[in-house]
């Protein structure tokens, strides 16, 4: 018999396990125990984010925050997901919607369809618009980048400009509410 175990299966299992990724406190808490190697530890789990859609960016982007401070919680938090989205940049690019398919449910296809037709004509200007709304499908937004015109040297310009921007948004947005709700 065949048993298949993904990398997504290992993630799944170690998040769940440990329980990471419900609660920014935890999390922080677990990104604490590296000690001097924890902003590293963070940034690779920003960077597995986008790619691996396991992780609420909204709990790891405040987890930040709560372990490095404002200004390196922003700036580790955006270093991270640049890479992971630069990543999964080339990654649509090279395997096209079959990889694009084993990382989203089919109920996010309609919505990826109408990023790529509106990115077809004006990649740049979405990028501009869906990273700065808040709760905007960021990780959605970088898939159908990878489909349209845009030449990787733009979209990492454009990425690098945008993504502490929207951390920031995200982050300053997320810590008031869980603030309200009380997580530590």
């Amino acid at each position: 018999m065949y048993c298949r175990i993904s990398n997504s299966d290992c993630c799944h299992f170690f998040a769940f396990k440990y329980n990471l990724f419900q609660n920014p406190v935890i999390l922080k808490k677990f990104v604490h125990r590296f000690g001097f190697f924890g902003p590293v530890i963070f940034i690779l789990i920003q960077i597995i984010q986008p790619i691996v859609p396991i992780i609420p960016g909204g709990v790891s982007d405040v987890a930040g925050i709560l372990s490095f401070g404002p200004v390196l919680g922003v700036l580790y938090a955006s270093a991270g997901l640049v890479i992971g989205e630069i990543i999964l940049f080339l990654l649509v690019r090279k395997y096209g919607r079959k990889f694009v398919l084993s990382i989203t449910s089919d109920k996010n296809m309609p919505r990826l369809e109408r990023l790529v037709d509106v990115g077809n004509k004006h990649t740049i200007w979405m990028l501009i618009i869906v990273f700065l709304m808040p709760f905007g499908p960021d990780d959605l937004a970088c898939l159908a980048s990878g489909f349209t015109k845009i030449s990787l040297k733009d979209y990492i310009k454009t990425i690098i400009l945008l993504k502490p921007i929207s951390v920031a948004i995200h982050c300053y947005l997320l810590l008031d509410v869980f603030k309200m709700v009380k997580i530590n």
